[in-house]
């Protein structure tokens, strides 16, 4: 590999990291912002989330997708790529260790962005003002295709408590889990789904935040009694952090590690579902 050239990030017309970056992290927070308003009850139909973040995207993916981080590992990238792949997007790369590691490694930088990266961003922004006025923004070039077996819902997770199909990983701190410490958000429950372990994502990386070798990470699953012959299942506080858990699963070979996106906010939220504390 040669400075400044990511050879899986062929493909990914930008040549700064930092736009793209940006991009990726503007296009989570928006996706984030309008289910928030779904939820709240405003008209907002799922389809047109995934439309408003294909436009913002579409220009822009070619053969692969590379997720990179700017400063240590930032989960939401690792959750972008997950996104992706919900959405049957299968070529997505996380750079390990992210840009920090990048620069220790010795390879170029760069803080300016080409005049061809700009004018797509542009473009990609006034598709999505289009889209809100109702207006026709032009063809969409991602294909999408749902994964459903890759997140899961609340009536899922209730279901596995009493038939155990899949092992529950959570991936909050160990007080949390146990009930020892309160939830960051309030009107939240303290404890953990009847059944589950809990595997602090943090554990799933080395001091430097790079992903440890297979070896390390199937001795962390297996102090915790995680049988990597059988499914599992990975949750956290918001559906985020549990993808650091089902991307150290895929680098064991376990790729069909679902997710529980409501995770412990809407688990914890409602009052007729069964919370343990302690372990």
């Amino acid at each position: 590999m040669h400075h400044g050239t990511c050879q899986m990030s062929r493909g990914i017309q930008f040549k700064s990291t930092r736009l793209l970056t940006f991009l990726v992290l503007f296009s989570l927070m928006l996706m984030e912002y309008l289910i928030e308003l779904q939820s709240c009850r405003i008209c907002c139909h799922p389809r047109k989330v995934l439309q408003l973040l294909c436009l913002l995207l579409a220009s822009i993916i070619k053969m692969g997708w590379l997720f990179m981080m700017g400063r240590e590992f930032l989960v939401q990238h690792v959750s972008g790529g997950e996104m992706f792949r919900v959405f049957g997007h299968d070529r997505v790369w996380v750079l390990d260790g992210g840009l920090p590691r990048w620069r220790s490694s010795g390879y170029d930088v760069e803080s300016s962005a080409s005049s061809d990266a700009i004018l797509k961003a542009s473009a990609a922004s006034e598709a999505i003002e289009k889209v809100y006025r109702g207006q026709t923004a032009g063809p969409l070039t991602f294909q999408t295709k749902f994964q459903p077996h890759l997140v899961w819902t609340l009536d899922q997770v209730r279901r596995n408590i009493e038939e155990k199909t899949h092992q529950h990983i959570d991936a909050r701190s160990k007080p949390r889990f146990d009930g020892a410490a309160p939830e960051p958000r309030k009107g939240i429950r303290s404890g953990h789904v009847p059944g589950s372990k809990c595997i602090p994502f943090p554990q799933m990386l080395d001091a430097s935040q790079t992903l440890l070798p297979a070896e390390e990470l199937k001795k962390r699953f297996n102090e915790e009694g995680i049988s990597l012959e059988r499914p599992v299942l990975t949750s956290c506080g918001t559906g985020v952090t549990a993808c650091i858990l089902a991307l150290g699963l895929h680098r064991l070979g376990k790729t069909d590690v679902p997710v529980y996106d409501g995770s412990w906010t809407e688990w914890g939220a409602e009052s007729d579902t069964p919370v343990d504390t302690s372990s």
